[in-house]
């Protein structure tokens, strides 16, 4: 069995009780948790009938293997990774590597293709040297405005540096099974890895779409998939009532019909500011939809935000606590820090610095922490906190695990399609049309 990671769910300010009128009604959580448990029956169920894709991957050891051994084969060869994807193909890679820096003798991994900035590319090519460095692009269509364009340009100047018939070699591509990226990694003979056809890229991040640049990042990706796998396999087996992830989707849910329809998810770590960022893709693109299951009209869905605390204590906060009602917040804090330090006391007649002296920074941020939150509480405003012991790879695995279950659940909730996103593909013909492509019916 993996390791169970303890991730702690503290709700009590998201109830009446805690927060005032903006918050739940303590004597409707027993029906809340009857509908969470016909929630987790589904899911269940459907995670047996492999309609829960993110749950299987875990488990895909073909996947997995081919991932470590091919980013094994990278390392020994190459000094830099430069990643070329946009939203699920980078988002989660992007905030497991700001959480976890890569290890010694790891590769630098980089990152591009999550915009057409022309000036952001030139500003990379200036530092790449293309002899020591591997390209991954990353698409599951193949067909990606973004990430195809930005690649394009990188294999013209990699092509120019090494040559054509050497820059195969640098050149990884992580697809689905068709597209334009499969073909032109079958005319050039550029290595692959797959983008499973049952998984969307949002949901993707423990599949070699994240595990080839972690691996290459020399971090521990099984550390990672064990964490995912114990809160997985927690909240299968846990009591509706002591079901976080579940508790947390619930109470997200019931806050919509109160008319709080932006998340607020405010890490107060530095090390999760990504994380936040690949949460707003999640929440957003899974339960924003116009029509449920059955074809009514429901426009469901959040708009959520990514903040940083206690960077945003000075930039959010003033709205949070005296905007309008119309929003949760979600902390998340770290209960060991990899690192700490004492502040000196060199000003001990100095008041407004004296009181800080002797204090770990740690501490400090915590309090920020309990403070914003206990104020926004007294300003009737609902907010709950997620504590993780510490930031290791399995608790990041866990963290990444917890919000996709969450997600699934809100959107069962909803009665909404979590794994589709039909509000994205309109835009995306209009793109086609404007740029000169004939037709399609890609994705």
């Amino acid at each position: 069995m993996p390791k169970r990671e303890n991730l702690k769910l503290d709700y009590a300010l998201m109830l009446r009780g805690g927060c005032g009128p903006y918050g739940k009604p303590e004597g409707d959580m027993p029906a809340m948790l009857q509908d969470l448990s016909a929630v987790k029956t589904s899911l269940r169920s459907q995670w047996k009938s492999g309609r829960v894709p993110f749950f299987s991957v875990l488990d895909r050891q073909e996947d997995i293997a081919a991932a470590r051994a091919l980013a094994t084969d990278v390392r020994r060869r190459f000094k830099t990774l430069v990643v070329v994807g946009i939203g699920g193909s980078d988002l989660g890679t992007r905030a497991i590597l700001k959480a976890l820096p890569p290890a010694k003798g790891g590769m630098t991994v980089n990152f591009l293709g999550a915009n057409t900035d022309p000036e952001e590319v030139a500003a990379v090519l200036k530092e790449v040297d293309w002899r020591r460095t591997a390209l991954n692009v990353v698409s599951k269509s193949g067909n990606t405005v973004e990430p195809l364009a930005t690649f394009l340009v990188l294999r013209d100047r990699l092509i120019r540096a090494v040559g054509r018939k050497a820059h195969a070699s640098h050149v990884i591509c992580t697809t689905g099974e068709s597209g334009a990226l499969r073909e032109i990694a079958r005319r050039e003979g550029y290595r692959t890895l797959p983008v499973p056809e049952d998984v969307g890229g949002r949901f993707s991040v423990l599949t070699p779409v994240g595990l080839f640049p972690i691996a290459c990042a020399g971090l521990d990706a099984k550390g990672l998939l064990a964490g995912a796998a114990a809160v997985r396999d927690e909240f299968s087996s846990a009591p509706v009532g002591r079901n976080a992830p579940l508790i947390w989707a619930g109470l997200q849910h019931d806050a919509f019909f109160r008319g709080e329809r932006i998340t607020v998810l405010m890490p107060y770590a530095e090390s999760l500011r990504e994380f936040a960022f690949w949460f707003r893709q999640l929440w957003a693109e899974s339960l924003g939809k116009s029509h449920d299951r059955d074809g009514r009209i429901v426009h469901a869905g959040f708009t959520p935000v990514a903040a940083l605390g206690a960077t945003d204590q000075h930039s959010q906060i003033q709205l949070y606590a005296e905007g309008p009602a119309d929003k949760t917040v979600t902390f998340i804090e770290v209960e060991k820090m990899r690192a700490d330090f004492t502040v000196p006391k060199p000003y001990s007649d100095l008041e407004g610095a004296a009181y800080l002296g002797g204090h770990r920074m740690s501490a400090i941020l915590k309090a920020e922490r309990l403070a914003t939150a206990r104020a926004l509480a007294v300003a009737g405003h609902p907010n709950c906190t997620l504590t993780l012991p510490g930031v290791t790879p399995a608790s990041i695995g866990g963290l990444l695990m917890f919000f996709m279950v969450a997600t699934a659940a809100a959107a069962e909730l909803f009665e909404v399609n979590a794994y589709d996103q039909p509000g994205v593909e309109a835009g995306k013909q209009i793109i086609y049309s404007l740029l000169g492509r004939r037709s399609s019916s890609k994705r």
